[in-house]
């Protein structure tokens, strides 16, 4: 499992390099210039010009961009161009709240979909199996801020006072509030993964139930609650745990809309700002802390996969892969 860690944290140096440089390159093309932002628009040219030296934004593209890259080694992301706060302050701010939002979605995802996709297989062709397969189709169409603006619209217009439906409270501060204030935008979030991880439940149980093993474990007596929940719901599950790895980078992708729908202070509402302001600083720190939390989420589903399927342990054992 060492083996497996130390190539997965190797194979991510490259790929942050390569984000950051599209990062950064991308944002200084993009139309909109923050010394202009900042001076107004009414400002002459030399107040732009001034504001510009001062943000060292009159250097070549390759110096800014070496001069950023050498202080995010040590840890150092730059100062915000709009508050002048350092921006691994405004992360630390900002930060547990798309993580709280996160995990409750994926709660929330791991909770209903798999025992959704479970009782799919189990029923197969019967109504429950319909009605799951139908309900999973319109959650993977339907865009989660589409379903967030209509969550809104529910609980701020035809039910109000219900569930609140904007801002933020935490959840170690105020569990009952917390959990209210996250539940509808983690909703929203969460709908079109849960239609994704019920369906691929749903079919690889039904290949597993189907395996040779499982009809010997039937014949020999074994109580079918068991076979479905030791062996069948196991084996089924290891692609499942692959798919929820790459769910948790759609989750965090999903924030940027879904906390901007709900007014939610987290990581994705703090992208929007910062891009809309063109703060570099900030809007890259951002996509950098994403990337990061994207890359350890999918080393840790790797080490899982790994723990669930005896041959990943033996393949890194004997030096392959």
């Amino acid at each position: 499992m060492l083996r497996l860690a130390t190539s997965r944290l190797g194979q991510a140096v490259p790929v942050l390099f390569l984000m950051s440089v599209l990062s950064f390159l991308l944002l200084h093309a993009a139309p909109g210039d923050p010394a202009r932002l900042q001076a107004g628009l009414n400002s002459s040219p030399q107040a732009v010009a001034a504001i510009r030296r001062r943000l060292e934004l009159d250097r070549p593209l390759a110096v800014q961009f070496g001069r950023w890259l050498t202080q995010a080694l040590r840890g150092d992301l730059g100062t915000s161009y709009t508050s002048g706060e350092p921006v691994t302050h405004l992360l630390a701010q900002r930060a547990p709240v798309t993580i709280q939002l996160t995990l409750v979605a994926l709660i929330i995802i791991v909770g209903v979909g798999i025992p959704v996709g479970v009782l799919a297989a189990l029923h197969r062709g019967g109504l429950a199996d319909h009605t799951v397969g139908a309900v999973s189709l319109a959650g993977i169409a339907i865009p989660n801020f589409i379903i967030g603006l209509l969550l809104v619209l529910l609980f701020g217009w035809y039910f109000p006072g219900i569930m609140p439906y904007q801002g933020y409270v935490s959840i170690p501060a105020d569990p009952a509030g917390g959990i209210s204030h996250t539940l509808l935008p983690a909703l929203a979030l969460a709908a079109g993964p849960i239609a994704i991880v019920a369906r691929l439940t749903r079919a690889g149980m039904l290949e597993v139930l189907g395996q040779e093993y499982i009809v010997a474990a039937r014949a020999l007596g074994v109580p079918w609650r068991q076979i479905v929940l030791r062996d069948a719901l196991r084996n089924a599950l290891l692609p499942v745990l692959t798919v929820v790895g790459l769910v948790v980078g759609f989750l965090l992708s999903g924030a940027v809309v879904v906390e901007s729908v709900f007014n939610i202070p987290g990581l994705g509402l703090l992208l929007v700002n910062s891009f809309a302001q063109r703060d570099y600083p900030v809007t890259i720190g951002v996509m950098l802390v994403v990337a990061v939390a994207f890359l350890l989420i999918n080393l840790i589903t790797d080490l899982l996969y790994g723990v669930l399927n005896p041959k990943i342990r033996a393949s890194y054992r004997a030096g392959g892969g």
